[in-house]
């Protein structure tokens, strides 16, 4: 699957992270990676302000600095129709009362995604170069 140079560019732009080295660094992260999250974190609606009386905390890795908010937005905006460089794909477990209580989310890159990493690991290098 390619992505064209229209959709890269548009990507970036919309990205609420605009560090090559961070947006390099989440999506190195995210590649198959399999974290725990508590149920209730499955509905990141209500993370982004939807649900005012129980707004719901999602935990996330802290890379470089970047804001949990501004992490969760790009991982989104990855994730979703326009871009789907990101796939998350989720197993539930149960606790011993049969309850739901946890997930296992499992997140890797797409050939898209993957496409995107090269380019943003290009770009570092040639930073680098520049500034050394």
């Amino acid at each position: 699957m390619k992505i064209t140079d229209k959709k890269i560019i548009e990507f970036l732009h919309k990205s609420p992270i605009k560090n090559f080295e961070c947006i390099r660094d989440t999506f190195k992260y995210l590649d198959r990676q399999w974290s725990w999250e508590e149920l209730e974190y499955e509905l990141f609606d209500d993370a982004f302000g939807d649900n005012l009386e129980n707004k719901v905390k999602v935990k996330v890795p802290k890379i470089k600095g970047i804001p949990a908010y501004a992490l969760l937005s790009l991982t989104w905006l990855a994730k979703s129709k326009s871009f789907h460089l990101i796939r998350r794909r989720t197993k539930k477990e149960l606790n011993s009362i049969l309850a739901l209580n946890e997930l296992i989310v499992f997140y890797e890159l797409t050939p898209a995604g993957n496409e995107v990493l090269i380019l943003l690991e290009a770009i570092c290098r040639e930073k680098e170069k520049m500034y050394s």
